[in-house]
C-alpha cells in the first residue's frame, strides 16, 4: 500500500525544470586579461625608423632611414634579413611577400627571404600607403591615378584618373573600393573595374575610411561622418573642434575617433548620439586602439593613456619602452607569435610584449626537491656533516614505532 502511495505520488508531482549542464569536466575558459605586459624581445635595428612597418603573421618589415629594410621574426625578435631597400610608405604584406613602394617604383620580395620577387615602374609616383588584399594591389599615385594590379606579379589590371590629389590610403568594402580625395571627395569604385559608383562632397578633406555595414570617415572639416555603402547618402554626421585623426575604430555599439582639438569621443556607431569625450592630456597622432576593455590612444610621449570603452573613464597609462617612432601595433595573428603588442621605438628599436609567465606552481606527481641547510643565500663550499641520530623504539597503541 504505501510502495503504491509512493508511485502514486511520483507521477502526480510536477517535474521540475533544470537548466542544460556542460558535460563533467567541460569548464568554459574565462578569457585572459590584456594587461599586465612585459617585454619579451627587443631587437636593435641599428637606425631610427622611416616609416610604419609591415606586419604579417610571421615577421615585422621596418623601413630604416638608412634605405634599409629589415624583416624581424616575431616569435623571437631575430633580424632574419636585411636588404638595401629604401621604402617611401609602410610595406603591403600578404602572401608570404611584402610590396615596398620607393618613388615611382615597386619591388615585391619574399617575406622569409627578402629575395625579389618581381618589380616593376610606374608612370608615376607612389602618392599614399598601397593597399594590399585579395590578390589585388591598390596603387594611389601623382596626378590623381589610381592603380589596381595583380600582387602576385605586378600585372596591370586597370586605371583610373579621379580628378584629384591621393594623399590617404584607399580601404576595401565588399566588392567595392573607397578612395579618399583631398579635395573634400569620397569616391567609390567597383574594385574589378575601376568603374565609379558614387562620389560624395565632404566638409574637409577626408581621412582613412572604416567602410562596415556603413562607411565611416572623418574629415580635416572637423566632422566625423557615416555614410551609405550602397549610395554615398550621408546619415549622420559629428561635429569636433579640430580634425579627426585616421580611420575610427568601432566595436558592436560605438565609434571612436580622435581629433586635433586633443579630445577622444565615443559615438553611438547607429545614430550618432555622443556617449562620451575626454581631454588627452597631450596631443593624439594615430587612431585609437581598442585592447581587451581598454582604448589607447598614441601621441608624442612615452606614455599611453587609456579609456574604459563603455564609460570613457580614464584608466591607467600604459608605458612605453621610448618615445614611439609609430603607433603600437595590436593585432590577433600576434597569438601566433606569443606577444600581445609590439612597439616600434623612435630610436631604432622594435619591442615585442607578452603576458608575464605565471608563477611555477607546486606539483604533487613530482618529489619536492630536497630541502637544503639554510646559509643565508650562500652555498657552503664543503659538505656539511651531520651527527648522527640514533631511533630508540617506542610503544605505541598501534604497535611499535621508531621515534
Amino acid at each position: 500500500m504505501i510502495c503504491a502511495l509512493w508511485l502514486l505520488a511520483a507521477l502526480l508531482w510536477p517535474t521540475p525544470i533544470r537548466a542544460e549542464r556542460r558535460p563533467a569536466g567541460i569548464v568554459e575558459p574565462a578569457p585572459a586579461p590584456f594587461f599586465p605586459l612585459q617585454v619579451g624581445w627587443t631587437a636593435e635595428l641599428g637606425a631610427p625608423p622611416a616609416t610604419r612597418p609591415g606586419y604579417d603573421s610571421a615577421h615585422a618589415y621596418v623601413p630604416l632611414r638608412d634605405g634599409t629594410l629589415s624583416a624581424v621574426r616575431l616569435r623571437d625578435g631575430e633580424v632574419t634579413w636585411n636588404i638595401d631597400q629604401a621604402s617611401t610608405f609602410p610595406p603591403a604584406t600578404g602572401g608570404g611577400t611584402v610590396v615596398v613602394a620607393d618613388g615611382a617604383n615597386l619591388v615585391a620580395l619574399e617575406g622569409a627571404t627578402g629575395a625579389q620577387l618581381w618589380s616593376r615602374d610606374l608612370p608615376s609616383q607612389v602618392s599614399a600607403p598601397l593597399l594590399r588584399g585579395a590578390g589585388w594591389l591598390i596603387a594611389p599615385l601623382e596626378g590623381g591615378q589610381l592603380l589596381a594590379l595583380e600582387s602576385t606579379d605586378g600585372r596591370e589590371i586597370w586605371r583610373r584618373p579621379l580628378g584629384g590629389p591621393l594623399r590617404t590610403q584607399p580601404a576595401f568594402g565588399g566588392n567595392r573600393l573607397f578612395v579618399p580625395i583631398d579635395d573634400g571627395r569620397l569616391a567609390a569604385l567597383d574594385v574589378t573595374t575601376g568603374a565609379l559608383l558614387w562620389e560624395q562632397p565632404l566638409s574637409g578633406n577626408p581621412r582613412e575610411v572604416l567602410p562596415l555595414d556603413a562607411v565611416f570617415v572623418g574629415t580635416t572639416g572637423n566632422y566625423l561622418y557615416r555614410i551609405s555603402p550602397a549610395n554615398g547618402r550621408i546619415e549622420w554626421r559629428w561635429r569636433t573642434g579640430g580634425d579627426v585623426i585616421g580611420a575610427p575604430i568601432v566595436d558592436e555599439e560605438r565609434v571612436y575617433f580622435a581629433s586635433l582639438d586633443n579630445m577622444v569621443w565615443a559615438l553611438d556607431r547607429d545614430s550618432g548620439v555622443q556617449r562620451w569625450r575626454e581631454v588627452l592630456p597631450r596631443r593624439p597622432r594615430a587612431v585609437p586602439g581598442l585592447v581587451g576593455e581598454l582604448l589607447l590612444v598614441s601621441g608624442v610621449s612615452e606614455q599611453l593613456p587609456s579609456f574604459k570603452r563603455e564609460s570613457g573613464e580614464p584608466g591607467n597609462a600604459i608605458a612605453a619602452p621610448g618615445e614611439l617612432g609609430a603607433p603600437p601595433y595590436v593585432a590577433p595573428s600576434l597569438a601566433a607569435a606569443g606577444l600581445r603588442m609590439v612597439f616600434l621605438v623612435a630610436d631604432g628599436r622594435l619591442v615585442g610584449m607578452r603576458r608575464p609567465a605565471p608563477p611555477p606552481a607546486w606539483s604533487l606527481v613530482e618529489p619536492l626537491p630536497p630541502l637544503q641547510p639554510a646559509t643565508y643565500g650562500i652555498l657552503p663550499s664543503t659538505p656539511i656533516a651531520l651527527e648522527p641520530v640514533t631511533l630508540a623504539p617506542v610503544l605505541t597503541p598501534a604497535g611499535i614505532a621508531l621515534q
